[in-house]
């Protein structure tokens, strides 16, 4: 009789505890002494949310993995659109856009090599335009024969497959199955039913189709293998479905992932294992006509689409069968401020957090400013001593314990304009200190209490925008001649005295993408934002930055690795001018009151957790 060690070369681990870490492997089984029990980690497939997509829209194509995705396409608030967008398994980018603006359309490939059919721009004609993504630029390439819009899509850029889709006039779902060896198209063998909207997975000469939408009967269940020239019935979908849009199944027709689509508006998802459909999860979110690859049946995303017919979203989720539970990053309400205020002043952590000055009432003239000062303990806010000067647009750095408060504008009516005061807080009181050579209002700043750097800012309002760095040593302010590139105001600085980032500003407006490194002594240039960013909230550090909560595109979080900035989970209120904990992390930061909009002001606090992975339970096995 075959032993386990036979059969799996493997002997089973006697511990006194469940194995973990390094020696973790699904599958193996171990003997817990401590329980008397024989278990093993089973890895299970479960969805997480991931950064929203940059643009809400629905209709979209999808190409890639989930480390490395493609979105391109669909439509957002009106009209079609040309827009593409990268993933890298943490936040979308801006791509190259597509040639010709459509929705609706056929997807493949990789990032780096991806594929755009047909599709739909408007009346009742479908489009026969074919375009290659090199990963920055798309190129039109030689069209299919026919205009066509939702074909399923098969394989790679150099040897692709489309499968089905639908005409318009009259309305008409197609068998017709085309090949593409990255120059020309050739026809293969039709389909054996007509259908639009199937899933593809596999390669050209491997290739499968499951479900889709069949005129005039509705969604199907049906999958067909393809041998590289004709079409057999396969094994039946257990759910009916058609995307509505594209979504690529997997690169092996043994392996592939159908998740999900309209039957209606579903998140069921199943995994083909080259023998029998399997449902493994549902998606957080019934999802149609969205943006969605995967390459095997382990992994997948899903970006954008919508839950019913005509809305549309910007939710990504990501698909994984792993041994851990991995929960997507996400802000969530935390305890309110005590007094509501926009244009405050921000230090401490997620858990220490320091709010303090601010606008309690912009109204439709000037802004009422205010000295209060609260801390926060992770649930709620408690009102501490006060600020000696009253202000907004003030900005600070450091724990609670010992924060800083720079500049800002105390008196607007009486025509006083930015200030140069600054204040120390030790936990208990203010206390003022030598003021900063410059008068500084929506400044940046930096560091700690004893360390700090500020930057930028504006010289009073209107005033023009401000271009001086200055540095404190916990005892008094010293200018840095190094200047900066574009003069502005209204960024966000991130980091220590001497390893920081500014981010965003205003006016004019191209400087709201910018970012540049601070070293302690020269700014450099850092890669541009994602999007225009302005009068929001930072943490973190040079190299881990978090923004958030600008008066641009406002639920919008961004998140910089010290190689490039991504999007990241939004914030549930739209507001700019927020308080931040300066001093927390970006896995751990925290924003509180701010702007919604104009002559309005919040007292509500959010938290942010960055994404979180967590090792499943072991499983016991019982032999009884």
């Amino acid at each position: 009789m075959s032993t386990y060690e036979a059969l799996k070369g493997l002997k089973v681990k006697y511990l006194s505890a469940d194995t973990s870490g390094d020696r973790l492997v699904e599958g193996e089984l171990f003997y817990n002494s401590t329980d008397f029990k024989l278990k093993s980690h089973i890895a299970i497939g479960s969805w997480s949310a991931g950064a929203n997509l940059l643009t809400i829209s629905a209709d979209l194509a999808g190409a890639g993995s989930t480390s490395a995705g493609l979105a391109f396409g669909g439509t957002p608030a009106s009209g079609v659109t040309a827009a593409t967008a990268e993933y890298n398994g943490t936040g979308w980018i801006v791509g190259g856009n597509i040639g010709t603006a459509r929705r609706s359309l056929g997807g493949g490939g990789t990032q780096t090599a991806g594929l755009a059919i047909g599709g739909y721009v408007s009346g009742d004609d479908a489009i026969a335009i074919v375009e290659e993504y090199n990963g920055s630029a798309w190129s039109e390439q030689n069209d299919i024969p026919a205009g066509s819009w939702k074909p399923g899509m098969i394989g790679i850029q150099t040897a692709a497959v489309s499968v089905g889709g639908k005409v318009v006039s009259p309305e008409a779902s197609t068998n017709i199955t085309l090949e593409y060896d990255g120059t020309n198209w050739t026809s293969g063998g039709n389909l054996g039913t007509a259908r639009y909207s199937a899933t593809g997975a596999g390669t050209q000469t491997a290739g499968l189709a499951a479900g889709g939408f069949i005129v005039p009967n509705g969604y199907s269940a049906l999958v067909e293998n393809y041998d590289g020239s004709s079409w057999t019935a396969g094994t039946a979908l257990n759910t009916a479905r058609g995307s509505g849009s594209n979504q690529l199944g997997g690169t092996a027709n043994t392996s592939v992932l159908v998740y999900g689509g309209t039957n209606p508006a579903s998140g069921k998802t199943e995994s083909w294992d080259g023998t029998a459909w399997t449902e493994i999860a549902d998606m957080a979110t019934t999802t149609q006509r969205f943006a969605g690859a995967s390459t095997n049946s382990s992994n997948g995303f899903a970006a954008g689409g919508g839950p019913t017919s005509p809305a549309s979203k910007s939710a990504t989720e990501e698909f994984v069968v792993t041994t851990s539970t991995v929960t997507g990053a996400a802000w969530a309400s935390g305890g309110n401020l005590a007094t509501a205020r926009n244009r405050l002043g921000g230090a401490g952590t997620q858990t220490a957090g320091l709010a303090f000055g601010g606008s309690v009432a912009p109204g439709g003239g000037e802004p009422t400013v205010t000295n209060l000062s609260e801390e926060y303990n992770g649930t709620s806010w408690t009102e501490g001593n006060n600020l000696g000067t009253a202000r907004y647009g003030v900005q600070g750095c450091g724990p609670q314990t010992a924060a800083l408060a720079v500049a800002g504008v105390s008196n607007p009516s009486g025509g006083s304009g930015a200030l140069k005061d600054t204040e120390e807080y030790n936990g208990t009181s203010w206390t003022a200190t030598p003021d900063t050579a410059n008068n500084f209002y929506l400044e940046g700043v930096a560091g700690i209490q004893t360390a700090a750097v500020v930057r930028s800012g504006a010289g009073g309002p209107p005033g023009p925008s401000g271009n001086y760095t200055e540095e404190y040593n916990g005892s008094g302010w010293s200018a840095n001649p190094e200047t900066i590139g574009t003069a502005r105001y209204a960024g966000t600085f991130v980091g220590t005295q001497t390893a920081s980032i500014y981010c965003g500003g205003q006016p004019p407006a191209a400087v709201g993408l910018l970012s540049e490194t601070y070293d302690g002594t020269n700014f450099s240039t850092a890669p541009s934002l994602v999007f225009r960013f302005q009068r929001g909230g930072g943490t973190g550090t040079q190299t881990d930055a978090l923004i958030f909560a600008p008066s641009t595109d406002s639920v919008v979080t961004q998140q910089y690795n010290g190689t490039s900035w991504v999007t990241s989970a939004s914030n549930a209120t739209q507001r700019s001018s927020v308080a931040s904990g300066t001093a927390a992390t970006a896995s751990a930061a925290l924003m509180a009151g701010g702007d919604p909009g104009p002559g309005t002001v919040i007292n509500s606090t959010e938290e942010f957790t960055g994404e979180t992975t967590a090792v499943n339970a072991a499983k016991s096995i019982d032999f009884d």
